[in-house]
């Protein structure tokens, strides 16, 4: 049956090929993969280089986009307390592109495409010792390669959800003929680890998710204010996070009705900040009579009551700002993370698309987040009162002080490399 699938995966996979190579040249972000690819072999050359002159093991990691890297992020000053070698590849441009020269990995690349004599091919030429994965960037191609070369890969940060296109009956054929060739995984529940052993038969781990310790370790270091204290003192500060096209109409019909009854600054921050993405918030709040600004425009503010962060990489930190959250996507793909928010230990809101995350569903279920499915039940959330928004926060400050130290707990369980 293994055999079965995995022929069918790459009949498709090359079927698909050369129309994926077609919409390139229309699609910024797949053109953008494709020079990406170019750059691998010279990533891996200059790495060996580097290794062949001091040898050291080697562990890869692996992070799909900016989010999954954010969870990888805190294994790498740990890292560093041991002899390795640190190489770490991307699947996503973006981030690929930003950390492609960093100095924080001992080499970096694009992952390459999921085609066996290509993966394969990379693997002999890095020669790693550890592969580690988080979350759901599950290659097949990838993971057989690594179990066909004995190089042993970890799945930390594992998620699955109740309803997940993995669990259909014979699509989760296929997952566990792929998920066998994973040597262990780390989870953060007991409600995860249930999901996941439909799938997996292997060690499974419950340790956390390493994303609460990277955004811990970052709000320590947060120390600047990224909104003038003139604009937003005594005021009631609301952030939208990583909001899309789905959340317009609620959040902004909901700021609407709430400029009348509460003296509140409004924060929003969409998930991409090209035009295409800030123009319709800018839109629908005119619609609405009310008057926006851009963050990089903020030096003519004129008191208006909705500032559009038109910022990347500053959500996390924008948080330390907020009275109150509302985090985007729950309408349609699934609400974004919601860790940064608790982090700061800021009540938050999102719509009803919650299932995809086990730290929102836990934070619901604690009744320390709100699921709206409407402006006026979002407007009723912004207008909580101060001593239920203080009790709210103690919680969530116990919720998220029991949820960090995974990150030390999957060093202490994996690393022996420096016998």
């Amino acid at each position: 049956m293994s055999i079965f699938f995995y022929s069918l995966y790459n009949l498709l996979l090359t079927l698909a090929l050369p129309f994926v190579w077609v919409f390139a040249y229309f699609n910024e972000k797949l053109g953008s993969s494709f020079s990406a690819q170019k750059d691998i072999k010279s990533a891996l050359d200059s790495f060996n280089n580097k290794v062949k002159h001091d040898p050291k093991p080697i562990v890869w990691l692996h992070a799909a986009s900016a989010g999954e890297f954010e969870q990888i992020r805190p294994l790498i000053p740990r890292l560093r307390n041991h002899e390795v070698y640190i190489f770490q590849t991307f699947t996503s441009p973006t981030i690929y592109y930003k950390f492609s020269h960093s100095d924080l990995f001992d080499g970096v690349s694009f992952l390459p495409w999921d085609l066996y004599p290509r993966v394969n091919r990379f693997i002999a030429e890095l020669r790693p010792q550890l592969f580690i994965n988080t979350r759901h960037d599950i290659w097949p191609n990838l993971l057989l390669a690594l179990h066909r070369n004995g190089i042993r890969n970890i799945l930390i940060n594992a998620n699955l959800y109740q309803n997940s296109a993995r669990l259909r009956p014979l699509v989760r054929t296929f997952n566990r003929s792929i998920f066998r060739y994973i040597d262990h995984i780390y989870t953060g529940s007991k409600d995860l680890k249930s999901l996941l052993r439909q799938l997996y038969f292997g060690p499974i781990d419950i340790v956390g998710d390493s994303r609460f310790d990277q955004v811990h370790e970052r709000s320590l270091l947060n120390t600047d204010s990224l909104v003038p204290k003139h604009i937003i003192a005594d005021l009631r500060v609301i952030v939208y996070g990583s909001t899309i096209d789905s959340d317009l109409q609620v959040v902004c019909s909901a700021i609407a009705k709430s400029l009348s009854d509460m003296n509140m600054i409004h924060i929003i921050v969409p998930h991409e900040i090209m035009e295409r993405d800030l123009i319709p918030w800018e839109r629908e709040l005119f619609r609405h009579k009310i008057a926006s600004i851009r963050y990089t425009e903020l030096d003519d503010y004129k008191n208006e009551k909705v500032i559009i962060w038109n910022q990347i990489g500053k959500l996390a930190d924008l948080y330390k700002e907020a009275t109150l959250a509302y985090i985007g996507a729950g309408f349609s793909t699934g609400v974004h993370s919601v860790t940064e928010a608790a982090i700061y230990h800021v009540p938050s809101a999102h719509g009803p698309r919650y299932d995809i995350l086990a730290e929102a569903i836990e934070l619901v279920d604690s009744k320390l987040s709100e699921v709206v499915t409407s402006d006026d039940q979002l407007c009723d959330f912004l207008a909580l009162d101060s001593d239920h928004i203080q009790q709210l926060s103690g919680a969530i400050a116990a919720f998220v002080k029991q949820r960090l130290g995974a990150t030390d707990r999957i060093i202490d369980s994996e690393f022996s490399l420096d016998s």
